[in-house]
């Protein structure tokens, strides 16, 4: 079931997820060719370039790997890079180029590549036995204990291999808890490789009974959750902004959380909040920004340090369940949900990479890098927003404000352009930092940065820089490009 999101009478408390259609035409036609006559002269420049990632790439299919990488994430055509080695916020392709990350790896890469601690821990546990499975090991508890003391919503947690992994717990045990099999997420939502909402959901994912909402209209979302509050178990979503169309990561404001909070208590249903990314956000994650405690909250990729790990945690009533000694237990199992070089290598990064000192100066310095770069496409009069919270960003290519009301702490709708143009815009600008500048910002047609940590203010200034060239070396395009997605009445 979709419920639509009201775009009128917007009243206190509404916050509302606008997609703005754009009209097509004989100029949108031309804006897209010249759009597409810009690309074409990056891609032939890409492939000629990098003849041995292409090679990989064909001896990958050859070899029988469907599609030529296990991880659909990180394909694009013609192919994806090949990296072959790396250090601190440098990785070197299979063809030589040398790249500073700002991509990092979707946040499982936020302390770049080979960081020392994590090496040095992963090599005493592998030293000590690091298939020690069929028994307990001491990380366990000592990493659990740094959680539960960081995180307002952990009072018990259990660990995975993966945040999708971690997903999955987490919606399990709010349906063994409720007795209930219904969830409620967002369109578009995306909880890791078996879990989707709405349009972005497909064959495989896992076949939950699922009411899906969008984004922003607090009111259906909340007489949602209580219409079906008598077969929901959970609300699973991420607490910040969603949209089908782009990859947002700004934190949600925090009476619109505070009332799906309410909700959920009234429902009598689990309010799962997914930090697998956004726990980056803040010592304690987006939910300590914003003062809304979650029921269980999932975690993952950047606590195992570039190893696989995910976990998921929560309040006593929802997690002790698992407890093999509970007369209700679940008795959940995975066999190498305890192994010792992951979580030695989550003990690294929570006593040494990510202090909390650490994560909040990390996160400081994203928000001064994305209202730089904000400041830049505004001195070029540029059709480029960086949206985000902290060290999470995305750069979103239109003229018209995404937050037209962001001063207004009551009403904030977020308003995206569906124009095909925005992912071409995307592509150039990954092609040409990539090609001009060896930086590597985002993906073609997702120009999401996730800051890593080992990034210096040299870095930052080298992006920004090349920022201001790009702007500047298509400005014509850029000023079409920024008319046509103005908003304004044509």
């Amino acid at each position: 079931m979709i419920y639509p999101a009201s775009v009128c009478g917007v009243g206190e408390g509404a916050w509302v997820a606008v997609q703005l259609e754009v009209n097509s035409g004989d100029v949108m036609t031309q804006l897209l060719s010249q759009i597409d006559d810009a690309v074409r002269p990056q891609r032939d420049a890409y492939m000629e370039r990098n003849p041995a990632s292409a090679q990989a790439f064909e001896s990958a299919k050859a070899a029988g790997i469907a599609g030529g990488t296990n991880r659909a994430s990180i394909f694009y055509t013609p192919f994806p890079l090949t990296f072959v080695d790396g250090e601190g916020a440098r990785v070197k392709t299979a063809d030589g180029q040398t790249l500073t990350d700002f991509l990092g790896n979707f946040t499982a890469g936020l302390f770049g590549y080979s960081p020392e601690p994590v090496i040095q821990a992963v090599t005493k546990a592998m030293e000590t036995g690091h298939a020690l499975g069929g028994g307990a090991n001491h990380y366990e508890a000592r990493a659990a204990a740094i959680m539960t003391e960081r995180f307002p919503s952990l009072e018990m947690v259990r660990f995975s291999n993966t945040g999708s992994e971690a997903n999955t717990y987490a919606i399990n045990t709010a349906r063994a808890v409720t007795g209930r099999s219904k969830i409620l997420v967002y369109d578009g939502a995306y909880h890791g490789a078996w879990i989707h909402g709405g349009v972005s959901a497909g064959p495989l994912d896992t076949p939950y009974e699922k009411i899906t909402v969008p984004f922003g209209d607090v009111e259906a979302i909340s007489n949602a959750i209580l219409e079906h509050q008598a077969d929901l178990a959970a609300v699973l979503i991420e607490p910040v902004m969603v949209n089908p169309v782009l990859y947002l990561k700004q934190v949600a404001p925090a009476s619109y959380l505070q009332q799906i909070r309410a909700a959920c208590d009234e429902a009598g249903c689990a309010l799962i909040f997914d930090e697998v990314m956004t726990s980056r956000l803040a010592p304690g994650g987006a939910q300590a920004l914003v003062g809304v405690t979650p029921d269980i909250t999932t975690f993952g990729k950047y606590f195992g340090g570039g190893l696989p790990l995910g976990g998921f945690g929560g309040k006593r009533e929802w997690i002790e369940r698992h407890d093999p000694l509970h007369p209700q237990s679940i008795n959940s199992g995975g066999t190498f949900n305890q192994n010792p070089i992951s979580l030695a290598a989550m003990c690294a990064v929570l006593e040494k990479l990510w202090t909390p000192e650490i994560c909040v100066r990390h996160n400081t310095r994203g928000d001064a890098f994305r209202h730089a770069i904000n400041a830049v496409a505004r001195q070029h009069n540029a059709p480029c927003q960086a949206m985000g919270t902290g060290s999470l960003m995305t750069l979103i290519w239109q003229g018209a404000a995404v937050l037209p009301h962001a001063n207004d702490p009551d009403v904030v709708p977020l308003q995206l352009l569906k124009h095909p143009g925005s992912a071409k815009m995307a592509e150039l600008f990954w092609f040409d930092m990539l090609l001009k500048h060896d930086l590597l910002a985002g993906r073609p047609m997702l120009n999401y940065l996730t800051l890593p940590t080992p990034l210096t203010a040299d870095d930052e200034s080298a992006f920004l820089d090349a920022l201001s060239a790009f702007f500047v070396r298509h400005k014509e395009l850029l000023r079409a490009f920024g008319d046509e997605t103005s908003g304004a009445e044509k």
